[in-house]
């Protein structure tokens, strides 16, 4: 039983960080285009929203290890992704 919460556990992790990075894609396409000070509030938000999913995650049971790997994937993943569609 454990064993199954733990892997819906990762499900709900990987599909939350999936969306953040596209959430990020499309801000930074917008601050291309757009820029001006209104979308500088959204790239402040965003790595304060990162960090309070992170502490979530933890509070979750979901171990340090495991945390560091999925940003560190999720910052890698937005940098291709972020320069296949410059």
């Amino acid at each position: 039983m454990e064993e199954n919460n733990k892997g819906i556990l990762y499900l709900h992790m990987f599909i939350g960080t999936l969306g953040l990075i596209i959430i990020a894609v499309g801000l930074l396409k917008y601050y291309e285009t757009v820029g001006g000070t209104g979308s500088s509030f959204a790239l402040i938000g965003f790595p304060l929203t990162m960090i309070y999913m992170n502490y979530l995650e933890g509070k979750a049971g979901i171990s340090k290890k495991i945390l560091w790997i999925q940003s560190i994937i999720a910052i890698f993943s937005l940098f291709i992704i972020y320069i296949y569609f410059n």
